[in-house]
């Protein structure tokens, strides 16, 4: 009851154009596409050169064979082979180093699917081309649809809550991004939708303290477009909120974060998070980036807490064991666009764009390069009956 309290309060006070489901919704719509495309056509840079390589990330996409958690590795616990498994990485090693003994079979597909259908998606977004949504279609079938190879959509131990909470988003926006591709069957769109559903209402069976926490916030957020589904966006966003208290000291700083191995990499990858999902919550017409608790902690604290640490590692004076490589600091294009700090725009400019957030957003300077649209709630989603046109082409 609560819940449902919840959802109908944000729809509520959300404008009437939020209040329905479209698509493309997740970290992108239709308005802002057409405003990157002109950037494109254009040859403006930065964007000319990131769409450049993201239709050869697509096109070698085209060529990816289906993927599935039936294809290999060792047998899961449960005996399904329709169960997603794989081996704690660090076990035999310690924190932070990678045991390369290790079964990773579900997460290296899982990560494949991901990258193939994020860049398939954004590829068909901005072509309009029917080759790119087929890709996707057919990658998302026979990962999520098909009786033979399905992934069953559920966590079933600890280390999946991690790997499918940073690779299945990747396979949403995707999806969210062809989802009105006309080759793509409305029986498998909604087979999709309701795979999407099922592992958003599962990840509801847990919580986690650190980042797991952070990645269990988009993987419900993006469950919830989708599957359709409000109340795990809801759901999502407020826990985002009430996460604050226990995960950020007063100076930005993650708490869960600085006493860990590689505490640098770890602090980012969970602000990478934190990011992704506030930029779904603005699509949906929410603010979590102005969100802040009483004394001022909250998502502008902590970028610029960790700003000056990824533009010059070795300031940071937590363990580091590994030397930090700017891992998860595309985000930065999303904060830059948000406001236009020096401090953000120093993080571009030390890791070069065109910058890509591997994990699910992509492209970032491509998508989120501050000047090809304006950062603002009031026009979001209102585009969004506009059919994928004009394509851009090379």
């Amino acid at each position: 009851m609560i819940r449902t309290l919840a959802v109908l309060t944000l729809l509520a006070s959300a404008p009437a154009a939020l209040a329905q489901e479209t698509h493309p919704r997740m970290y992108l719509d239709s308005g802002e596409i057409a405003a990157i495309k002109a950037q494109v056509q254009a040859g403006a840079a930065p964007w000319k050169a990131a769409y450049d390589r993201m239709i050869s990330n697509a096109n070698a996409a085209l060529s990816q064979g289906a993927l599935s958690v039936t294809f290999g590795g060792k047998a899961p616990s449960s005996g399904n082979s329709h169960d997603y498994w794989t081996e704690t990485p660090y076990a035999g090693t310690g924190e932070g180093v990678i045991n390369l003994l290790k079964d990773r079979t579900d997460y290296t597909a899982a990560i494949a699917l991901g990258r193939a259908v994020r860049n398939l998606g954004l590829a068909y977004a901005f072509t309009g081309e029917a080759r790119y949504a087929d890709k996707a279609a057919a990658l998302l079938k026979a990962w999520m649809v098909n009786p033979q190879t399905r992934m069953n959509p559920k966590f079933t131990n600890g280390q999946s809550r991690i790997e499918l909470c940073i690779t299945m988003p990747g396979a949403f926006y995707g999806a969210d991004l062809i989802w009105h591709a006309p080759s793509w069957s409305a029986a498998d769109r909604a087979a999709v939708s309701s795979w999407a559903r099922a592992l958003g209402a599962n990840a509801r069976s847990w919580t986690g303290k650190n980042n797991f926490e952070n990645w269990r916030h988009v993987l419900l957020a993006s469950a919830g477009v989708a599957g359709e589904d409000p109340s795990l966006r809801q759901e999502a966003f407020d826990s985002w909120k009430s996460f604050l208290l226990g995960a950020m000291a007063a100076d930005g700083r993650l708490v869960h974060e600085t006493g860990r191995t590689k505490s640098l990499d770890y602090s980012t990858y969970a602000l990478n998070a934190m990011v992704q999902a506030a930029e779904i919550a603005r699509h949906f017409g929410v603010d979590l980036y102005s969100y802040r608790l009483a004394d001022g902690r909250g998502m502008e604290k902590t970028l610029d807490y960790h700003a000056p640490f990824v533009t010059d590692p070795s300031s940071w004076s937590y363990q580091q064991v590994a030397p930090y490589a700017g891992d998860n600091s595309a985000v930065y294009e999303v904060a830059y666009l948000w406001k236009q700090k020096a401090s953000y725009l120093a993080v571009i400019n030390r890791n070069r764009r065109p910058m890509n957030e591997g994990r699910v957003m992509g492209p970032t300077t491509l998508t989120h390069a501050f000047g090809a649209y304006p950062f603002d709630f009031a026009s979001i989603g209102k585009s969004n009956t506009v059919v994928v046109s004009s394509a851009v082409r090379q």
